[in-house]
């Protein structure tokens, strides 16, 4: 029981908002910060 144990930081692959794929765990991040940081824009 690793009740507080963190648990490991794997880099991923793949985008858990919009699931799209990339080549590297950096390209991920970065993708993440610029297309989901932001408030999403209301659609009409």
């Amino acid at each position: 029981m690793n009740l507080f144990k963190k648990k490991s930081a794997e880099p991923s692959l793949v985008c858990r908002i919009c699931k799209m794929e990339f080549s590297d765990p950096e390209r991920t991040m970065r993708h993440m910060v610029k297309a989901h940081s932001k408030p999403q824009k209301a659609k009409k």
